[in-house]
This record gives structure tokens, C-alpha cells and sequence, in this order.
């Protein structure tokens, strides 16, 4: 919608500065750009409207009603978020450890007719009784941060939080302790027990929480746990409409299934992928393996075709790519790819040799014997070296050159 009304954001003051409160406040601003745009505001900073203050010189208090309605003439606005930023340092190390954001939202709407200030609303963006000994400002904590204050402005103006509100593709749901124990198992827990522990938390207080579905399946996968992994993936696939995301998702679960020993369904998945529009040469690479699997060479080609022409230098491509052309016996396909994948990697002494018996295939033995003899000395003990050695003594010595002008007719004795 478009309501042809324009907010301005005016984050003022605070108790003390630095670099990290700045930091905080761009935080801030995108929240508010985010909120404003899905409530069909326009919006602007107020730094950009009238000047702004020099934040670091010169902290400013809470304006007074007159003051806010003197910058919302000079802003033009009909409404306006007067900010301010409170920090609490550790008196130890000097490090950010709680941050107190207080905004103030005035409408001036024309059809209201006069002033008006909706209950202020003050939050914590991070929980005092489990902090972190030296809190770093990062994207979680912005993340955070703007949920709070997204989720309340759309309060003041009396509309609903879209369901499975996004911020940069990282999907919140409207569930404040939800989103909380979530942020407490990714900044505070040590093992991923512990960290499972608060997902789990999370998924009670939401059973849809995407990011908590996403991240408790990572970590279930990184324990080898592919049942549990995919069946999270498969809740976190109906927790979200973003196409971008459920491409990613779907990408995981084919892999949950490889692993699971079913490739027919990993194949399923990662078509569903490609429907969504995933670019990772992974995924092509991954497909052509389940259908080579099946001895279906000319499809297994094809995808494998298809990493290459989006990722032209992807390595795994490329060698996948040269041995089906070797197998099929197209070694003037295969022998160019493998000498890419050496530009690439020229010390991958697997590579060397596969190539030396390409080369031998094709009856050039020199060039077969150059790749053999590198093999050699980058791995002499490893399968590729053992290979190359075998081979180099099949071929033999080196010819001796023949000698300049005919050879002379020896007499008497030999």
C-alpha cells in the first residue's frame, strides 16, 4: 500500500559515544527504512532533512514536544521517531554490554488534526542476565535489534507484523522469546548441545521459527544425524514463501539424502532447487553424480555442462567433466579439460596422472611421460605417484637422440 505519508527518523542522542553506538544506530536506520517501507511510509533520515547534529561532539537530549514539532515542519513529515541510544559499558574492558534504545513515534497526520504521542516504548536489545563477558556488535544483534523496534512501530500504527517478516533474507517470526532463546543458542552456547537446547526452546515458542528449523538442521547434519536433518529442513521448507531460501533448503535436503543413501529423492530435491532458482555449481555437479550413478552418462554430461557454462573456472566441473569424456573414450574432449584443472590446481597430482594416461591413450607418449615424471615427485608415495611410476617403467628410458648425418659402417673388430 502507499499511504503518501513520510516518516522521518531523528536518532538524536546518547549517554556516551563511540564507534560501536554508531554502528548500532546505522542498525537503526535500516530498521526503519525496512518498517517505514512496509507500511507504506516513505522515509527519511532526519540527517538528510535538516543537517543532524555532530553525534560524536555533541550528544543531544530527549527533544521536547516543541522541538519535535519544529523538526517535523523543517522535515516535512507526517510523522517522526525521535530516537536516543543509552550504553552501558563493561568498566573492565570498555566493551558495548548494554544497549537501551528509546523511541519516541509523533504523528501528525492531517486528519487527526492535532499533536499526538502514542506510548513511548523502551526495550534492551540484549538480555543482561546471559550476556557475553565482551559483547561484539554483530549482524545478530541487528537483527535483534530491528525486530524490536519494527515490530513496535507497526504496533503504534495499528497494523499487523507480516507474517514471517524478512530483514535481508533473514527470516523473523513474530515471536519476541522465540527469536530470543534462538539468539542466545547462536551467541552464547559453547557445544552444540547446548546450542540445540535453545533452538528447541525456540521451536517451542514457535514451531514455524525459520531461522531455529534452519540452523537446529545444520547442526543436526554436522552430527550425522540426516534423519533429524531433513526432517527439519522439510518443516523449515513450509515455514517460509521466500524463493531464495527454500531454494537453499531444498539444496540441503538433497544433500540429507545422499547421505541417507537415496539419490533418486536427492535428485527430486535439487530439481525443485533449480526451480527456485539456485546458483551453486554444487548442485549441478551433485545431480550429474546421481545420474552417473545410474550409468545415465549423457545427462550426467549434460549437467556437468550446464556448472561449467554459469561457473567456468569451478574445478569439480571441470575434472567431472574430462573423466566422462574419458570414459567414453573422447579423449580430444577430456584432454583439454584436465589441462584447465591444472591451470587451476597445478600441483594436483591426481590430475597429473589421470592426464599422462590420457595422453598415453592417445598414443603421445612424451607428453604422457612429462605428466607422469611431475606425479612422481609431487606424491611418490600416494596412489597417483605408485600409478605414474608403474607407468614410466612400462614406457621405459628415454630414446636416446638420434645422432646428426648417417651413421659410419664400422670395419674389423666389433
Amino acid at each position: 500500500m502507499d499511504t503518501g505519508k513520510k516518516l522521518v527518523f531523528a536518532p538524536w542522542g546518547a549517554g556516551m559515544f563511540g564507534e560501536d553506538v554508531l554502528l548500532f544506530e546505522h542498525g537503526l536506520l535500516f530498521a526503519m527504512e525496512t518498517t517505514v517501507e512496509a507500511a507504506g511510509l516513505a522515509y527519511a533520515d532526519i540527517h538528510d532533512q535538516v543537517g543532524g547534529a555532530d553525534k560524536r561532539e555533541r550528544p543531544t537530549p530527549p527533544l521536547a514536544e516543541a522541538d519535535i514539532r519544529a523538526l517535523a515542519a523543517r522535515a516535512g513529515c507526517d510523522a517522526l521517531v525521535d530516537g536516543m541510544l543509552s550504553p552501558a559499558r563493561d568498566p573492565q574492558t570498555g566493551a558495548l554490554a548494554h544497549m537501551t534504545v528509546s523511541p519516541r513515534l509523533f504523528f501528525f497526520f492531517p486528519r487527526a488534526g492535532r499533536f499526538e504521542a502514542p506510548g513511548g516504548f523502551t526495550f534492551s536489545a540484549f538480555d543482561p542476565d546471559t550476556r557475553p563477558e565482551i559483547l561484539a556488535l554483530d549482524y545478530d544483534l541487528y537483527i535483534a535489534l530491528q525486530y524490536r523496534l519494527c515490530a513496535a512501530v507497526f504496533d503504534a500504527l495499528n497494523l499487523d507484523l507480516p507474517p514471517g517478516f524478512t530483514t535481508d533474507r533473514l527470516q523473523i517470526t513474530p515471536s519476541w522469546d522465540a527469536y530470543l532463546a534462538f539468539l542466545k543458542g547462536k551467541r552464547l552456547a559453547r557445544t552444540a548441545e547446548t546450542k540445540l537446547g535453545y533452538y528447541e526452546q525456540a521451536l517451542r515458542h514457535d514451531p514455524d521459527f525459520f531461522l531455529a528449523l534452519l540452523n537446529s538442521a545444520m547442526l543436526y547434519k554436522t552430527q550425522t544425524d540426516y534423519h533429524a536433518a531433513r526432517s527439519r529442513l522439510l518443516r523449515a521448507a513450509s515455514a517460509t514463501r521466500d524463493s531464495a531460501l527454500l531454494g537453499d533448503v531444498h539444496f540441503e535436503l538433497g544433500l540429507c539424502s545422499i547421505y541417507l543413501g537415496d539419490p533418486k529423492t536427492a535428485r527430486n530435491f535439487w530439481e525443485k532447487a533449480l526451480e527456485y532458482g539456485v546458483e551453486n555449481p554444487s548442485l549441478y555437479v551433485n545431480m550429474a553424480g546421481t545420474y552417473e550413478q545410474e550409468e545415465n552418462l549423457p545427462d550426467a554430461i549434460r549437467l556437468n555442462e550446464e556448472a561449467l557454462e554459469r561457473f567456468p573456472d569451478h574445478h569439480k566441473a571441470i575434472v567431472n567433466l574430462a573423466r566422462l569424456y574419458a570414459m567414453r573414450g573422447q579423449l580430444d574432449r577430456a584432454i583439454p579439460l584436465y589441462e584447465r584443472a591444472l591451470e587451476l590446481q597445478p600441483d594436483d597430482a591426481l590430475r597429473l596422472s589421470v592426464l599422462g594416461g590420457c595422453y598415453l591413450a592417445a598414443g603421445r607418449e612424451d607428453d604422457a611421460r612429462r605428466r607422469f615424471e611431475r606425479a612422481v615427485e609431487l606424491d611418490a608415495e600416494g596412489d597417483p605417484g605408485k600409478y605414474a611410476r608403474q607407468e614410466l617403467e612400462k614406457l621405459g628410458p628415454v630414446p636416446a637422440p638420434p645422432k646428426d648425418g648417417p651413421e659410419k659402417k664400422r670395419w674389423g673388430l666389433f
